[in-house]
């Protein structure tokens, strides 16, 4: 029987999930992610950790690039599928919270946040951490699902009856935890909000970039509707409102 694998918040086979990653390839290769394209050209140095890096797609590519690259993640199934899926010479992936095993001060020249700091419960502590491991100069690049973004507006927008609030508080108190997913989401970043946490952390901001306007999909009829993709351009001239910020800040002297 073929080995399954939790991934994303679904259940694969090992088929299956070769399958999915083949297709992330291939369609990043026709029309490559905004979120990803951005990202990747904000890192610099040699060094880099990967922190949160899932199933290591991303640490994977970065190592593509020449980056010596660290992934680690605290959810074993994740490091499990980055170990057998995207493993390469100069990538290295190992279970790790940083908070309870870090790496030595001053060794590293980039740090990656992607996707993560809305999920953790203590951000600050990271960001501090992350200021103590970065040599001189070093810098952290991070994104997030950005709290202005036209896709929560219609969230706040479905929350106007107080039944709808009670219900939503009823399935928070019910969701699977260690699902990697969205559901796991404990702080939603507006700029200035982000941009002072790193500053009080010790990080001057030196880039910042919006990304993707969506994917939006809304119920109608009974069925669900994507109504913006993710790489749609509509949204280009109303960057505030797009879904993520990527931000890239430098250590303080």
């Amino acid at each position: 029987m073929s080995e399954s694998y939790f991934y994303d918040g679904k259940n694969y086979l090992h088929e299956e999930l070769e399958e999915l990653f083949k297709k992330n390839i291939e369609r990043y290769e026709k029309d490559p992610d905004q979120r990803s394209v951005i990202t990747l050209r904000m890192i610099e140095g040699k060094d880099i950790l990967d922190v949160g890096c899932a199933g290591g797609n991303l640490s994977k590519r970065m190592a593509k690039m020449g980056f010596n690259v660290i992934g680690i993640d605290v959810l074993k199934e994740s490091i499990k599928i980055a170990k057998e899926f995207n493993n390469m010479p100069n990538v290295s992936f190992e279970v790790r919270d940083l908070l309870k095993d870090s790496f030595p001060p001053n060794s590293l020249d980039c740090i990656t946040f992607l996707e993560t700091i809305e999920h953790v419960e203590n951000p600050a502590l990271f960001l501090r951490e992350f200021h103590k491991i970065l040599r001189p100069g070093g810098h952290v690049v991070l994104s997030t699902p950005n709290a202005t973004s036209l896709k929560n507006i219609f969230y706040a927008l479905s929350y106007r009856k107080k039944e709808k609030r009670i219900k939503v508080a009823k399935e928070i108190s019910l969701e699977p935890r260690n699902t990697g997913t969205h559901i796991e989401h404990v702080f939603n970043w507006d700029f200035p909000t982000l941009v002072r946490l790193l500053d009080r952390c010790g990080f001057d901001l030196v880039d910042h970039a919006f990304a993707r306007s969506g994917p939006i999909v809304i119920p109608f009829f009974g069925k669900k509707m994507e109504i913006i993709k993710s790489n749609s351009k509509i949204l280009r001239i109303f960057e505030p409102f797009m879904t993520t910020h990527i931000m890239k800040a430098q250590k303080k002297s």
